[in-house]
């Protein structure tokens, strides 16, 4: 094609670098992608460390990974400097050499890389926009705004520090005083805390990597509850190519605190956070999506399906310059809804069922519950109370009237907005309600009345036992067993 060459179209610095801001990043993603930078310079130690300044606060990302002597910072530096279809170390969450540039770009206008290689002199280069747009050309500046930068890794082996400043997407020109600025740049940070202990928990909890924000250890959030002491239900791991796809389905909602309920539901919540966990070896790319294979539903939000597959699979996967989207090859696909259509089933079953307890001497006999539903001709659910139920049952066969009204009455009456509002406000107004393994003196007494009525009655005991320790709440109460003598 060389005969062909008309001219050498270069694109115009201005333009071009003010383009790379465009990427959709969000605080969170970007620096998320400069750890990928340091895990894959062989770090097993980063700091990020932030400062409220007003419009001179600053965001830093240290490492003791293997640094860079000059020609390597400048290649990372330059943009695109990176083939995209190079194979790569296992090790490395890079991809297209942009992610440096374009995730800092994305946050702020002076990004500054001070980097220092074993047995090399301490180096340091600076991209500052502004700089660039004034003179118009593809000035890497040898700058740091602040020597004390320098005296941080001075003392390291090796590592790299990278630095934002001009911080305009964060907190623009804001004086140091602007309380509503700093409150909003400091709860910035706590999402990117958490973000970060989501994203990175494998490498944490394999003791790869410690992660230190503002010098406190990251403790790692596991969506999966492996952590916790409620463990959730785990598939057998299936692996296709090199791809490796497991399934967990998680204890219901009561079985862990409300502290526990919340900081698993994420910032979205238990309904959101259900579905595909994707990673690329071992970095979490999406979190809680069901790739358009499934529907989020609420009695499927105990499922989490954790998908791992090498960097080689990249291209396959249509892995994004943020990586924090990708999408399922189509070989893979037929695999990824069968096992998805496996975990809904699973915690639908949880999900739905918790606290319908049969006792195995009582298995034979159907559960009655208090409640059942029903679909009219319309098409429209109605809640309607168990006549089976041996409560309602004991007392229909009183012939009195004014129950029956009464029971029509609440069944017509069902607070079905009420509940739904309530449950779209707060789930764990329902969610956390446990049970208690013993039941009240009032429930005992209950069951010993209702008993002695079917004796009286005629019904052998076991069948009597079978009745009552098959319905609701008495099913709840294996102990109430034992005062049916």
């Amino acid at each position: 094609m060389k005969n062909y060459i008309a001219e050498t179209a270069k694109p115009k610095p201005k333009s071009t670098i003010n383009s790379y801001r465009s990427f959709g990043y969000n605080l969170s993603t970007a620096i998320a992608d400069i750890i990928d930078n340091s895990i894959s310079a062989s770090a097993d130690e980063i700091r990020i460390e932030y400062q409220w300044k007003g419009q001179n606060s600053f965001i830093s990302v240290l490492d003791n990974g293997s640094g860079m002597n000059q020609e390597e910072l400048v290649i990372a530096m330059t943009p695109g400097s990176k083939d995209p279809e190079e194979e790569r170390h296992e090790k490395d969450l890079g991809r297209f050499g942009m992610g440096l540039k374009t995730a800092s770009f994305s946050q702020c206008k002076r990004l500054t890389c001070i980097t220092k290689k074993e047995n090399y002199n301490l180096i340091k280069r600076c991209w500052d926009i502004d700089f660039i747009n004034d003179e118009n050309e593809w000035f890497l500046l040898d700058f740091v705004s602040e020597s004390s930068f320098l005296d941080i890794i001075e003392n390291q082996k090796s590592g790299t520090l990278v630095l934002w400043e001009k911080l305009d997407r964060i907190v623009g020109n804001a004086d140091i005083n602007n309380e509503a600025v700093k409150n909003a740049f400091y709860q910035e940070m706590q999402i990117v805390r958490t973000h970060l202990a989501l994203v990175f928990h494998k490498f944490i909890e394999a003791k790869k990597i410690k992660i230190y924000f503002q010098n406190e250890e990251l403790e790692p959030i596991n969506p999966f509850l492996l952590n916790l002491a409620a463990k959730p239900e785990m598939g057998l791991p299936e692996t296709f190519g090199n791809v490796e796809i497991t399934y967990f389905i998680l204890p219901h909602m009561s079985e862990i605190g409300k502290e526990d309920y919340e900081k698993s539901g994420g910032a979205l919540g238990w309904f959101q956070q259900q579905g595909f966990y994707i990673y690329r070896g071992d970095r979490l790319l999406v979190a809680g999506d069901w790739l358009g294979l499934e529907k989020k539903r609420d009695y499927s939000k105990l499922s989490r399906i954790a998908v791992n597959f090498s960097n080689a699979n990249d291209f396959n996967w249509n892995l994004d310059i943020k990586k924090s989207t990708a999408t399922p090859p189509i070989e893979i696909r037929r695999e990824l809804s069968r096992i998805a259509k496996i975990a809904v089933m699973k915690s639908a079953k949880i999900y739905n069922w918790r606290g319908q307890k049969t006792l195995t001497a009582y298995t034979e006999h159907s559960y009655e519950p208090l409640w059942k539903d029903e679909v009219t001709r319309n098409g429209i659910k109605k809640y309607k109370i168990n006549k089976k139920h041996p409560i309602i049952n004991s007392l229909l066969n009183e012939k009195n009237k004014l129950l029956t009204k009464a029971l029509k009455l609440l069944e017509d009456n069902v607070p079905i907005d009420l509940i739904l509002s309530n449950q779209n406000e707060d789930p764990a107004f329902h969610e956390l309600e446990k049970h208690n393994d013993i039941p009240s003196d009032e429930l005992i007494s209950l069951a010993v009345e209702l008993y002695k009525i079917y004796l009286a009655q005629g019904i052998p005991e076991s069948l009597a036992k079978q009745q009552l320790m098959n319905s609701t709440p008495f099913n709840l109460f294996p102990l109430i067993d034992d005062y049916l003598k």
